[in-house]
């Protein structure tokens, strides 16, 4: 649970990422009604608009797949990035009109599903290439493309995250394509991600962060230990992992917390099961160095307290 200091920072992050003035914290605070039952209502429009979209989209997939066989490759193409581009249009025209904000979010995916899917459909009913490398290079630079620059114009969370998924594609295929070692590309991709998930962290899309931090964090963690399995220097992994605990601290982001201590707790008991399998004395080790750094850290919170933190 968080502290009364963390809490006030988080509130005050909130504050500056979406330019709230005094007065708009003030009238929340004191008209709770209000704020209550505009909470209750944006939750159940959300819940409808969802709903609606999944439907919506289940039944153009149906249709589709029922249809697929007696289409032309046109009549393929319309049915797939023609409606994907046309429901991007409508959630873009949408975005600025308060009655509709809310089915922006639906539309924005279901268009970032269909469209590529019509890109493929596209490359395969007309390309003659032989790599599919290719045809998801083209089809991940023209969605970076688009939605970059809409999300640049409009700031949406929702954009910010599908222009996250396409740019990572996009380099992720890159690399392939220059034979670059997959490690490699995963170690690359793992610290971008990181570094985004951080700035994501502290602006207005910070909702989408611990997804970006959780498989930024997975591939780099998978990628290192490939790198240094079965190395001399191979507890660096720990090093690294503990990196991971401390970045998620100062991030307060409990899904980094959780794969830095997944990671942490599957390196021991690797490490354990290679190295001293039947030793009977390791696992006391464990627990007195364990109940060490416990007891630091209590030492260093209760300096921390009382030395080092200014008053308000």
């Amino acid at each position: 649970m968080p502290s009364k200091q963390e809490a006030l920072q988080a509130i005050i992050d909130i504050v500056r990422n979406h330019q709230l003035s005094n007065k708009e914290v003030i009238a929340a605070l004191t008209d709770t009604k209000n704020i209550t039952k505009q909470r209750t209502t944006g939750a159940l429009s959300r819940i409808f608009g969802y709903i609606g979209s999944i439907l919506v989209f289940s039944g153009i997939c149906i249709f589709i797949g029922m249809r697929w066989e007696q289409l032309g490759s046109v009549e393929r193409i319309t049915a797939t990035l023609g409606i994907g581009f046309m429901l991007f249009l409508i959630a873009v025209a949408v975005m600025d009109n308060p009655k509709y904000d809310r089915t922006a979010t639906p539309l924005l995916l279901i268009a970032a599903l269909l469209q590529p899917t019509g890109i493929f459909v596209l490359l395969d009913e007309f390309s003659r290439g032989d790599d599919p490398l290719y045809g998801v290079l083209f089809m991940s630079v023209v969605m970076f493309i688009q939605q970059g620059f809409i999300f640049l114009q409009k700031g949406r969370t929702t954009l910010a995250f599908t222009t996250i998924l396409f740019g990572s594609m996009f380099i992720i295929t890159t690399l392939e394509l220059l034979e670059v070692d997959g490690n490699v590309i995963s170690f690359m991709i793992g610290l971008s991600l990181m570094f985004i998930s951080w700035a994501l962290g502290h602006s207005p899309h910070r909702a989408i962060s611990s997804f970006w931090y959780f498989f930024g964090s997975i591939s780099l963690l998978i990628s290192a230990f490939d790198f240094l399995k079965n190395q001399t220097y191979e507890v660096l992994f720990l090093g690294l992992a503990a990196i991971i605990i401390y970045v998620s601290i100062a991030a307060q982001n409990r899904t980094l917390l959780l794969v830095g201590t997944l990671a942490m707790l599957s390196y021991i008991s690797h490490y354990t099961y290679i190295h001293f399998n039947d030793v009977l004395g390791w696992p006391i080790v464990l627990i007195i160095c364990g109940v060490a750094f416990i007891a630091i850290s209590a030492v260093a919170m209760k300096i921390n307290a009382k030395f080092m933190s200014t008053p308000s």
